[in-house]
């Protein structure tokens, strides 16, 4: 078992080019299967059909749980939302919970100048759109806090106050990129790679830099590590307390490319670190009645997930 999960991981590592993927809609074939003590056709034209069905997600499932999650991890789809504030759309990233309010992280810029009037609104990973409330803009780095209510599910991103970026990381960026030329319509994509280097109080807090591709419109989305600090050496490098079922933590946010200063883009992408954004924000997540995070066990991705991951 561990030797399976360790092969795992080393063909991770290999894959070193980016991979986008659409994750808000599941797509699935919509014809019959056949069984195959009846038959040796997998497929038949003009009977099986081949239109895609397409499933909203709206909370973990067993294919949002299931191994090798050091490969794929479905899970980090559901923290990211879409963000529309008065600049051009962006993304940000659920942190936090209390009762019916959810708290979201995003960059600044993806807000805009909000003046009286103005409003901004949420979409969740089920395509709902929530009315959402401003609570600060900080001034010295590129980010806002923003809120918005609900009473459907929705699943906050797991912080580990242990797990920073570091250089060669592998790290993943999810964001509602918008349609383009080549893409019709936008969709929420995963990008991964890995952190080249994280820069100590950089320009407007963007201190980690890494090489995943992005587009417009995935600014403020979640940065992700593939595992918390230490995950492999758990339990002796079986696991942790529900084996190989990874709770991924948020390691920051997207924010914006690397530019020269003679003009042009460098290929590399800038985030601002999660312990820089929660440390801004502390003051105004207590006067909310947020005194905590939960531990990786208490978050409702491990809740929801754990008992549908194969063991």
């Amino acid at each position: 078992m561990k030797f399976r999960y360790l092969v795992s991981t080393f063909l991770f590592i290999l894959m070193g080019s980016n991979v986008n993927a659409n994750s808000q809609l599941s797509l699935k074939p919509n014809y019959k299967e056949r069984s195959l003590k009846n038959t040796s056709l997998a497929f038949e034209f003009g009977k099986d059909s081949l239109e895609l069905e397409k499933t909203t997600r709206y909370e973990i499932t067993s294919e949002d749980a299931k191994p090798p999650m050091f490969v794929d991890n479905r899970l980090m789809d559901f923290s990211a939302v879409q963000v529309f504030g008065t600049a051009a759309p962006g993304s940000g990233a659920i942190i936090a919970r209390k009762n019916d309010d959810y708290y979201v992280l995003t960059a600044k810029h993806v807000i805009g100048e909000i003046l009286k009037g103005d409003e901004i609104e949420i979409m969740t990973i089920d395509g709902n759109y929530h009315s959402a409330e401003l609570l600060k803009i900080d001034e010295k780095i590129d980010a806002a806090l923003i809120k918005f209510r609900s009473n459907r599910k929705y699943y906050p991103a797991f912080f580990d106050p242990n797990t920073k970026a570091i250089s060669g990381q592998k790290s993943v960026v999810i964001g509602y990129a918008l349609a383009s030329k080549e893409a019709k319509v936008g969709s929420l994509r995963k990008s991964k790679g890995s952190v080249l280097t994280v820069i100590t109080d950089n320009i407007d807090g963007y201190d980690i830099l890494y090489n995943n591709a992005t587009n417009v419109g995935m600014s403020g989305g979640p940065l992700y590590a593939n595992s918390p600090k230490g995950f492999l050496d758990r339990n002796g490098g079986m696991g942790g307390s529900c084996g190989w079922f990874i709770v991924p933590p948020l390691i920051g946010l997207h924010g914006r490319a690397e530019s020269y200063r003679s003009g042009g883009k460098s290929g590399a992408n800038m985030g601002l670190s999660i312990h820089t954004l929660l440390n801004s924000f502390q003051n105004v997540f207590i006067s909310e009645g947020i005194k905590s995070l939960p531990k990786e066990e208490d978050t409702s991705l491990y809740k929801d997930g754990c008992p549908l991951f194969p063991r």
